[in-house]
C-alpha cells in the first residue's frame, strides 16, 4: 500500500511509537516519518507508507511553524521540563524586553542543537550518548528563523509562536533566547502546528485512522513532488526509462525533476550535459 499519512502525534509518544502503531494498522512494513518529535511534543508529524517512503528526500516539508512554551527561572540538561534542573534565576514579565530580544533571532542564525537531540554521533543517537552521562558536544549549524512572536507571558510561563527551516530546535532556540534575557528557560509543550504542505488542522488521530485507515491515506504522491520541476516522456521513452535507460534531451541541466508519461508518475531523475538520468524508478 503506498500513500502518506498527516499524522496527530500525541504528546508521550515517540515517532517511532507512531511508526510501529501505523505497521499494525496498515500491516506495511516499509513506513518512514518526515521530521522526528520529541517524546513530550505533539502536533503533525506527516508518514509514508509504501513507495511513497522513497519520496521523502523531495516532499516539501522543510518549513515548520510550531507553538512553545517554557518556563522561565529555571534551565535543564535536556532543555525541557524532563530534564534534571542545573540552572535557576530570575523571571521576566516585561513582553517589550522580550521582543526586542527575539528580533535579533530571526533570519539566518547560528545554533548549536541540544546535547539530547536525536542527531547521529559516532554511530549512536546524541541523547543516547547523553543519558549514559557522556559529554556530546555538537558543531553549530546555520538554520533560518522566518518569523518568532512572543505570544504571551503568563509568569513563570512565555508562549512563543515560531516558523523556522528544518534542523532548527526549538528547544535550543528557547535556550539562547533565555540567556540572551539573563532569564533561564525550559521548554514545558511543543506543539507543531504546520510541517510545509501539512498542517494540524487536516491531521488525523492515530483512533481516527484505525477506525478509517483507507480514508485517512492520501494515494496521490503528486503532494510531495510539488516543489520540483516535472518532465513529460512518450510511451517509448517512458519504457526505456523504467528499464533505467539513460535518454537524450534538450532540456537544461536539473539537480532533480518529477518524470511523467502523461499523468503516470515514472519516477525522478537529473538532467546533466543534455541527458536524462533516471534516479528513482517507480514501475
Amino acid at each position: 500500500m503506498d500513500g502518506v499519512l498527516n499524522v496527530l502525534k500525541p504528546a508521550g509518544m515517540t515517532s517511532f511509537d507512531v511508526i510501529a502503531c501505523l505497521r499494525r494498522i496498515y500491516g506495511q512494513k516499509k513506513i518512514g516519518h518526515g521530521g522526528t518529535l520529541d517524546p513530550m511534543a505533539a502536533g503533525v508529524l506527516p508518514v509514508f507508507l509504501g513507495r511513497s517512503a522513497r519520496l521523502i528526500e523531495y516532499a516539501p516539508i522543510h518549513r515548520k511553524t510550531y507553538e512553545a512554551e517554557f518556563v522561565m527561572g529555571l534551565a535543564t540538561d535536556t532543555e525541557d521540563m524532563t530534564g534534571r534542573i542545573i540552572k535557576t534565576g530570575k523571571v521576566c514579565s516585561d513582553i517589550s524586553l522580550w521582543e526586542r530580544v527575539a528580533s535579533k533571532f530571526t533570519g539566518i542564525i547560528e545554533q548549536i542543537p541540544s546535547s539530547y537531540s536525536a542527531i547521529m554521533v559516532d554511530g549512536k543517537r546524541a541523547y543516547q550518548l547523553a543519558r549514559n552521562g557522556k559529554q556530546v558536544i555538537l558543531p553549530s549549524r546555520k538554520v533560518e528563523v522566518y518569523h518568532l512572536q512572543i505570544r504571551e507571558i503568563q509568569s513563570p510561563y512565555i508562549r512563543l509562536s515560531v516558523t523556522c527551516s528544518a534542523g532548527t530546535y526549538v528547544r535550543a532556540l528557547g535556550r539562547d533566547l533565555g540567556n540572551k534575557m539573563g532569564v533561564p528557560l525550559a521548554m514545558s509543550f511543543l506543539l507543531r502546528t504546520k510541517m510545509g504542505v501539512f498542517s494540524i488542522g487536516q491531521a488525523k488521530t492515530l483512533e481516527e485512522i484505525e477506525r478509517n485507515p483507507k480514508d485517512c491515506l492520501m494515494t496521490d504522491i503528486s503532494l510531495l513532488l510539488s516543489n520540483l520541476e516535472n518532465v513529460s516522456l512518450s510511451e517509448d521513452a517512458a519504457k526505456d526509462f523504467l528499464q533505467g535507460k539513460r535518454l537524450r534531451t534538450a532540456l537544461p541541466d536539473m539537480e532533480v525533476t518529477a518524470v511523467f508519461q502523461e499523468e503516470r508518475f515514472l519516477g525522478t531523475a537529473f538532467i546533466e550535459n543534455g541527458v536524462l538520468h533516471p534516479k528513482k524508478v517507480f514501475s
